[in-house]
């Protein structure tokens, strides 16, 4: 098992460099940022869930802060009388149109996603609770001692080498560690995304392979 602590530890013995631990702290966090909207297997979740409310009919991170970290809805699912429906997507400009002036409730039927919120159509006329299938941002470990982070698991090794990239161009300015982190990171982050491709639908055809 990884955590934070042990991969700053892993960082200052492989660079040599026990006077960086601010800045190792600082480039992990922008590794994480570097690959938060990408696609990987370990970031879809159907456990997204929230209930609507009656004459509601946009939800955000105020109504489920799991709303603020989607990056790309798969499927809404709506459960009326316990029985599961499927949302279907509709584009927002659409939705917008079909809403306007338009005061009837109903059990929705169509989704859109827009400003970083789920809005339903038909308005919801009562509770039903909706459940989405996403890709969402992966949160960094909230301290060293967090255990089961997937960045610190499942992603381990494109982090530290993209964390030894950062540092290497930006702290330390070393430009033949820097050409060697860049190899090692596209090493690990190909091998990350075969095993996403192998492991999601979504995969193959889907994600475009990130240039450094």
């Amino acid at each position: 098992m990884t955590t934070l602590g042990i991969m700053k530890e892993r960082i200052a013995d492989e660079l040599a460099r026990d006077d960086l631990v601010s800045q190792i702290g600082y480039a992990i966090n922008d590794a994480i940022g570097a690959y938060q909207s990408e696609r990987w297997y370990f970031c879809e979740s159907r456990n997204l869930t929230f209930d609507t409310v009656a004459s509601q009919e946009i939800y955000t991170a105020a109504d489920d802060a799991d709303i603020g970290r989607i990056v790309k809805i798969d499927w809404l699912t709506v459960y009326i009388n316990s029985q599961p429906y499927e949302l279907l997507p509709m584009r927002p400009g659409e939705m917008e149109h079909l809403s306007w002036g338009n005061t009837s409730l109903s059990h929705p039927a169509w989704y859109a996603f827009y400003e970083e919120g789920v809005r339903l159509y038909p308005v919801p006329d009562q509770a039903y609770t909706v459940r989405i299938g996403a890709q969402i941002s992966v949160l960094p470990p909230a301290d060293d001692d967090e255990p089961d982070n997937a960045w610190m698991t499942k992603a381990e090794r494109l982090i530290r080498s993209r964390a030894k990239l950062e540092l290497a161009l930006h702290v330390l300015k070393d430009t033949d560690l820097a050409a060697t982190m860049a190899e090692a990171v596209t090493e690990a982050y190909e091998q990350l995304k075969s095993r996403t491709n192998q492991l999601t639908q979504y995969g193959e055809g889907r994600v475009r392979p990130m240039c450094f």
